[in-house]
């Protein structure tokens, strides 16, 4: 890649494999306006193919104030000026801009078809109610991921909708290490027998990986139990002892110490969720052939290696000697590279990609697929009872300011877009904003009704009985402050990355951000 030096720090997180999605993606931002153009920034600065800027109106003097990417032209559009600012931040990215008559009336299909990209992304920034509605459906009709933001005073919103996503390589962190010490692979169990404990030096003997010693105390095990390993809590308290016993001095032997630490790796096998793989077999097949093909070949794999699926391939870091661990580590990347080629022959190279089956290996342990609920469903749907059980204990979060849970300025937002969608305009947008409490306090209550939370003691004394949330929405008046639209960008664009590269796991599916208390939550509705 001719640009590794210049985007060196982020292949350390995404790869070679993440860059090039990136780079294959167009971005097509809708509205210009600040959350709008720190998203773009963010997904221009590490290299996304191209960008879209699509709006219908000129600059205003509102935008100078809040929008650094937006200065004073009357010769230009808004869209125009934000672009030639964006594409200055990163000559590798092709940026464009398309002023049209009226978003609610723009050809969505055309727009988001002719990108010329392989993949598209949509954000869409501040949009009134309706017109959010009307693009979210075309992103639906097209199958594209869309991103709503809204900076809205000082709270902030991002909502994700998407096909469902297929969660490929998660990158769990703290993740249990997959190293097959109860059925260890016969080159492992021939390394660990290869070892003569008793004529090794007293540095050597220190730096004996800890896999390989517990392999060893395993092996005493069985020796002395016919065959079987630990399994009640006794015996895993006296394997646990065995391992002190096992070493020269076991406080200057950290080798031996880690073997104690992970002691269980030995006895309690990395188990797959067989009833989540059907699951999830199931819901792919239609959702995400990928994903549906990969794990057909996972079962033929299982028919093969009864409860061995295929090695993740790596070891975690561990006192040894240099040429220890090296050798451990080909031994493990070995057997890894012998159970994809295997997988290789029983998944079909025409629909999974090598990189992508790669992928699947190293993460068979953590696959999803997650439905994400289209913003047309949130708005003219109340929520099922799974989610409004959810969004019931969300209130019951502890904290020493309940009044500042960004659930509840979720739904005074969504009482705003009522408001909105009643008299077409923001509460607050007249001379005398407190004329509008009482009216933006009548839509809350029915959102709240719509949320299925009119008995959730938190959301009925802060929202319905209380008119302070109200007063500070009107009060806000649909202002746009930078910080703010600041952090939305951070977010929107780090939930794009996830999206476009395959990597992490997206939100599912609102992030609110409250700017008074300095907080943020995520909630699925």
């Amino acid at each position: 890649m001719a640009t590794n030096d210049k985007y060196d720090r982020q292949l350390r997180l995404w790869g070679a494999e993440g860059q090039k999605a990136l780079a294959e993606t167009c971005v097509v931002l809708v509205n210009t306006t600040a959350a709008g153009t720190e998203t773009l920034k963010n997904l221009v600065l590490p290299g996304v193919g191209a960008f879209l800027i699509v709006d219908d109106q000129k600059a205003v003097d509102g935008d100078f104030a809040s929008n650094f990417f937006v200065v004073q032209d009357a010769s230009k559009t808004r869209s125009q000026i934000a672009c030639e600012l964006l594409r200055e931040l990163n000559p590798d990215v092709v940026g464009n801009y398309k002023c049209v008559p009226s978003l609610m009336e723009a050809n969505w299909h055309s727009i988001l078809t002719t990108t010329g990209k392989a993949k598209v992304l949509v954000v869409a920034s501040e949009l009134e109610p309706i017109v959010l509605e009307t693009v979210a459906d075309a992103c639906q009709s097209a199958r594209l991921p869309c991103i709503a933001i809204y900076s809205y005073g000082l709270i902030g919103i991002v909502r994700l909708q998407a096909p469902p996503l297929p969660i490929l390589n998660p990158k769990p962190r703290d993740a249990r290490p997959d190293l097959r010490l109860v059925h260890p692979f016969p080159v492992l169990a021939s390394l660990a027998d290869s070892i003569d404990w008793d004529n090794l030096q007293s540095h050597e003997h220190g730096h004996i990986p800890y896999p390989l010693i517990l392999l060893r105390i395993a092996k005493e095990w069985k020796d002395t139990h016919d065959g079987s390993l630990p399994s009640t809590f006794i015996e895993k308290q006296e394997f646990q002892l065995m391992i002190p016993k096992a070493s020269r001095d076991f406080d200057a032997e950290e080798n031996f110490r880690e073997a104690q630490k992970h002691s269980y790796l030995a006895y309690a096998p990395r188990e797959l969720d067989l009833d989540h793989l059907v699951s999830l077999r199931d819901a792919s097949q239609n959702a995400s052939p990928i994903l549906y093909a990969c794990l057909q070949g996972l079962d033929a794999f299982l028919q093969r290696h009864p409860l061995q699926p295929p090695l993740q391939g790596t070891i975690p870091d561990m006192t040894s000697s240099s040429a220890l661990y090296v050798q451990l580590q080909k031994i493990y990347k070995e057997q890894a590279d012998f159970d994809f080629q295997e997988m290789r022959t029983l998944v079909n190279p025409t629909i999974v990609s090598d990189s992508t089956l790669h992928d699947f290996c190293r993460n068979v342990f953590s696959l999803d697929l997650i439905p994400i609920r289209s913003i047309r469903d949130e708005y003219y749907n109340s929520p099922s009872n799974e989610i409004a059980d959810e969004l019931t204990m969300a209130t019951m979060e502890g904290d020493e300011r309940p009044e500042q849970l960004p659930l509840l300025w979720y739904l005074a937002f969504r009482a705003c877009q009522a408001f909105h969608g009643e008299y077409g305009r923001y509460p607050g947008t007249v001379e005398d904003y407190a004329l509008d409490v009482p009216k933006l306090q009548t839509f809350l209550y029915k959102v709240v009704q719509h949320y299925r939370l009119t008995e959730v003691e938190l959301v009925r004394t802060q929202l319905i009985e209380n008119i302070s949330v109200a007063t500070e929405m009107t009060r806000y008046a649909n202002a746009e402050i930078h910080n703010v639209a600041s952090v939305i960008g951070g977010v929107a664009s780090q939930e794009a990355v996830k999206i476009i590269t395959g990597q992490y796991v997206p939100l599912n599916n609102t992030y609110v951000y409250n700017g008074i208390a300095s907080v943020g939550g995520v909630y699925k509705f």
